[in-house]
């Protein structure tokens, strides 16, 4: 069991732990660096780090913002910077307010393909977390439509499905950008489900990215091996995490179950000034 893990979210977007919830959970577990990102939001990060604060855990406060080329989803990690940044909490909420708009079209063609899910239940399941499609996939399983929330996206809105409306336009570099602005590092997410990694790390290498997810809960060996290779190759730091969203989130990864290295969260840091 690692511990450090850079890459966690909570109920502020699709995690199922609170952002308290999430530093206990990471102490029971031994794991004594971790990063709140949450999608677009980052309104859990004081909480976190006054239960870490009191736990023995150092949070740093991190953010991951989803974009897109074509249909391919590239996510962009902020880290270290201060979560009441003007141009960062700016941006996201035109993100968030994107996100809402997008959510509506979906409901639109799910009408139209006699799936109907009610908007207000999708908020409700949303919470305080900014909306997106696991929360619509959870309201489509509960309204009978779907068995579970991988045929919701394989069969209705998925990047290729029926009901799929893609996002506002918003180009990875921008969030490299935003992510600067405020004063913080940028990372590329998880690059070893991108279909052409270096294509992308190559591309906002010029952007000015910071650093590369080499370590993460969808990376093999094989995989985690040649990030690290891209990594020194571009002169980027070494991030990772388990990429948890709790004990009840579609994806059932526990906290610390990333291999990082404990240098990674020491070189960070470095970087980060602490």
């Amino acid at each position: 069991m690692a511990r450090v893990d850079l890459h966690l979210h909570t109920t502020h977007s699709d995690g199922t732990l609170t952002p308290a919830a999430l530093a206990a959970a990471a102490a029971a577990r031994g794991v004594m660096l971790i990063a709140v990102t949450d999608h677009d939001a980052v309104s859990g990060i004081a909480e976190a780090q006054q239960a870490g604060a009191s736990l023995g855990v150092t949070v740093l406060s991190g953010v991951e913002i989803n974009t897109e080329v074509g249909r391919e989803d590239v996510h962009i990690l902020g880290y270290g910077f201060p979560p009441d940044a003007p141009a960062l909490c700016a941006g996201l909420q035109g993100l968030r307010d994107a996100r809402m708009t997008r959510m509506d079209a979906m409901l639109a063609r799910l009408e139209t393909l006699g799936k109907p899910v009610f908007r207000a239940r999708v908020l409700e399941i949303a919470g305080a977390g900014s909306v997106g499609r696991p929360h619509l996939a959870l309201a489509l399983r509960e309204a009978g439509h779907v068995r579970d929330l991988g045929e919701a996206f394989d069969k209705l809105i998925g990047n290729r499905g029926p009901a799929y409306v893609p996002r506002t336009p918003f180009a990875p570099e921008a969030a490299v950008a935003l992510i600067h602005a405020a004063g913080g590092l940028a990372g590329l997410a998880h690059p070893g489900k991108l279909g052409d990694p270096l294509r992308f790390i190559r591309r906002l290498r010029d952007a000015g990215l910071d650093a590369l997810e080499v370590y993460h809960t969808d990376h093999g060996p094989a995989v985690t091996a040649r990030m690290t290779r891209y990594a020194a190759e571009y002169g980027l730091l070494p991030t990772g995490g388990s990429d948890s969203h709790g004990p009840y989130g579609a994806r059932a990864v526990a906290i610390g179950s990333a291999p990082v290295p404990d240098g990674v969260g020491e070189a960070l840091l470095v970087r980060l000034g602490r």
